[in-house]
């Protein structure tokens, strides 16, 4: 059987899992979603990888050897291990693998290891966006770099199944953002921050504010997902760091200064240098 059968198979069989009525089967759901993409994503690096190296691009160990018919050298792929998540990404992105949101993998990657640790705790609409991320990886994926859309690769059953969880989400998603996006925010960045903000709690994009007419630091959030209710500071503060940490990248290499800095009160990097005041504490 190969890579692509085998990811194939553990895509089916994740959903499959979803979709029965014995909740303990939702591990094995997501552990199975969570395995058929990585595999999708190695058997492309088993595609690119040149002739005679025994898969060089898929081993975590290469070393060079030298061609005996040329006197050149050849890197070789060594042993049985395989490359792991960073590994995956690093390389494709290295060999023009482009159009592929890798933050979806990470978050996939999360849930994944959340629900090994705290099954019994995970919520389900963190499962509905496990699958839905998985559709989006393998639609951006699959016709681009695989040349075959995904419901020719799936077969229409699992793919139906795939589209009828990642729409509720959707849809659940779209209803939190249009939720944020009608607070008169304090600042513009927090604004801007609106994409990152999770539950602290449980990692849920899943959040909304409890009064849009509130202001300031009386805005509190409440958790869809988990139910968990967050105070602003708990739900602002990672946003505007996660928002700002490239923007910050980028103009300390440019020679300027970065826009937020440590702040000394609640320790995010949400203290507005040009401000002068911080996003998530208002220290």
């Amino acid at each position: 059987m190969s890579m692509l059968d085998n990811a194939v198979q553990s895509i089916q069989i994740g959903m499959e899992d979803f979709h029965d009525h014995d909740e303990r089967r939702v591990l094995s759901a997501i552990r199975n979603l969570y395995a058929g993409i990585l595999l999708l994503f190695k058997y492309k690096l088993q595609q690119l990888s040149p002739e005679d190296s025994d898969e060089a691009l898929l081993k975590t160990k290469v070393l060079p050897v030298i061609d005996p018919a040329t006197g050149g050298v050849l890197w070789v792929g060594k042993g049985k291990k395989t490359v792991e998540v960073q590994d995956i990404v690093e390389r494709l992105s290295n060999l023009g693998i482009t159009g592929v949101d890798w933050k979806l993998l990470h978050a996939l990657q999360s849930i994944r290891n959340d629900i090994e640790h705290y099954f019994s705790t995970l919520p389900t609409e963190r499962m509905k966006e496990a699958v839905a991320n998985s559709l989006h990886l393998i639609t951006q994926f699959c016709e681009p770099h695989l040349d075959e859309r995904p419901v020719e690769i799936l077969g229409q059953e699992c793919w139906d199944l795939m589209l009828s969880v990642a729409t509720v989400f959707e849809a659940e998603l779209k209803s939190c953002q249009d939720n944020l996006r009608s607070v008169e925010w304090p600042f513009e960045q927090i604004a801007d921050s609106i994409a990152f903000m999770v539950c602290p709690e449980c990692e849920s994009r899943l959040v909304k504010v409890n009064d849009p007419a509130a202001r300031r630091g009386a805005i509190t959030f409440i958790c869809q997902s988990c139910q968990e209710e967050v105070d602003y500071c708990g739900v602002v503060g990672p946003a505007v760091e996660a928002r700002m940490a490239g923007e910050n990248h980028w103009r300390v290499r440019g020679g300027d200064e970065p826009a937020t800095c440590t702040c000394p009160e609640c320790g995010h990097d949400a203290l507005l240098v040009d401000e002068d005041e911080c996003a998530a504490c208002f220290y």
